[in-house]
């Protein structure tokens, strides 16, 4: 299991890491819009995503013939969602060490606005609520653009995004979507009530 997790990790760095150099050139430019306009499209219909995709995958995490594997699935969705955080954006990202430890994390930031907390949380809820992974997939996509959108630096953690996909798919599911609504409702207070504790 862990060779298999930090194999899925490895891939999305490395994919990311061959993106990253180029991505405000035309070339990079271009890519990132193919990664686009494949969202809402199965991965057999959106050829302009396999060459990336394909040749950064280990054999044994390639399909067969029209069956996508549990990895191109999870791979093909965190590049999406890459692809949609990095629109409009010249930022370079810098590796996980300042990264947040899951989506549910990036996600909170979308709950600083009392105004809106309400909102995101029932769309939070729906997102993990979802009857399938493609399900999941359309809401998981929706929050992005709104964090994109809406937080002043929103941080994602695409390998480990990957990784979580790819366990949900193979049995991992109620484990995955409890750690993301840990994350996304922790209260922001967390460090002050650990000083109070630590002052008795």
């Amino acid at each position: 299991m862990d060779e298999e997790r930090k194999s899925i990790d490895a891939v999305m760095r490395k994919i990311i890491a061959e993106i990253e150099p180029i991505k405000n050139l035309g070339s990079g430019k271009a890519l990132l819009a193919g990664i686009r306009d494949s969202i809402g499209k199965e991965l057999a219909n959106a050829p302009q995503v396999w060459p990336l995709l394909f040749a950064n995958l280990p054999e044994e995490y390639l399909g067969n013939k029209a069956r996508v594997t549990a990895e191109e699935n999870a791979i093909y969705l965190s590049l999406q969602i890459y692809a949609l955080m990095q629109q409009g954006s010249s930022k370079l990202e810098r590796g996980e060490e300042k990264s947040t430890r899951n989506i549910g994390e990036s996600l909170r930031a979308l709950r600083g606005d009392e105004s809106k907390t309400k909102a995101m949380d029932e769309r939070f809820n729906t997102m993990v609520t979802a009857g399938s992974f493609e399900e999941l997939s359309h809401y998981l996509r929706q929050m992005i653009k709104i964090l994109k959108a809406n937080a002043a630096n929103p941080s994602v953690n695409y390998p480990k995004l990957a990784n979580d996909l790819f366990w949900m798919q193979k049995g991992k599911r109620d484990n995955i979507l409890m750690d993301w609504a840990r994350a996304y409702y922790q209260s922001f207070q967390k460090s002050t009530v650990e000083k109070e504790n630590t002052n008795e």
